[in-house]
């Protein structure tokens, strides 16, 4: 009797356990070939950070084929993000526009002469007459004939490489005076990567790409000349890459 007494008691705490702590909701995910982080994100209308945060990855990490990703729900995914201190602003500080836009500290920025409005570098712009290049933020903007060369040499890098390319932020792509002007004001006040004075750079006329991690420079580096990318615009700045026609 006493046995049976003891069993029944462990059967219900386990019962009471499971029912104070329901299972998780978020769906195993097994990467496809051509998958990555962030195409895995943007089919599960989440964003690279959510999904890579929930993982316990960085945001840049290059999944493999065969590999089990976790996929939560939006709660779930906003309830991680809160846990690890991630703010909605900030993005992968692999490349110069990303590196930028998290709130600079206003006492450096304050000293340096100038405001930075930080969510200036956050917003997506675009001209008339602009072509699109997809990113874990949405179109991008780039001239006409480079975005049609830029999503040419993408095909090929999926279909040859298994690696997707794409901008490293809001406005790793084209991006306005303005934006410039701030990414500049971030530099002068040692908060964020060199960047060029407003008035100076090819991502205003729409013909550069900032990319997020150095495997999508690899891989510009080995096909980008068939489609007029792939000019160096700085010896410390491999996340660049410019548009020079082809």
């Amino acid at each position: 009797m006493r046995a049976r007494g003891t069993w029944g008691c462990l059967a219900f705490v386990a019962v009471v356990l499971a029912t104070a702590s329901p299972a998780s909701a978020a769906a195993p995910h097994v990467v496809q070939p051509g998958e990555t982080l962030w195409s895995i994100a943007y089919a599960n209308n989440l964003t690279t950070r959510t999904v890579a945060v929930y993982n316990g990855l960085p945001e840049d990490a290059q999944v493999i084929e065969g590999q089990t990703i976790q996929v939560p729900t939006v709660d779930e995914g906003a309830a991680a993000l809160a846990a690890a201190g991630v703010t909605t602003l900030s993005t992968s500080t692999d490349s110069a526009a990303a590196a930028a836009s998290g709130s600079p500290d206003p006492a450096a920025t304050a000293a340096s002469g100038y405001t930075t409005d930080a969510a200036s570098l956050t917003q997506i712009v675009s001209a008339p007459g602009m072509g699109h290049v997809p990113s874990p933020w949405g179109e991008l903007h780039l001239l006409p004939a480079a975005a049609d060369a830029w999503n040419a040499m993408r095909q090929e890098s999926l279909e040859v490489y298994g690696i997707d390319i794409y901008p490293g932020g809001p406005i790793s792509a084209y991006r306005t005076y303005e934006q410039q002007a701030a990414l500049y004001e971030l530099f002068l006040a040692a908060q964020g990567e060199p960047a060029n004075p407003p008035g100076t750079s090819s991502h205003e006329l729409g013909t550069a790409v900032d990319v997020p991690t150095q495997d999508m420079r690899w891989v510009i580096d080995q096909i980008g000349w068939k489609y007029g990318w792939g000019k160096v615009h700085g010896p410390d700045e491999w996340w660049h890459v410019d548009y020079i026609g082809g």
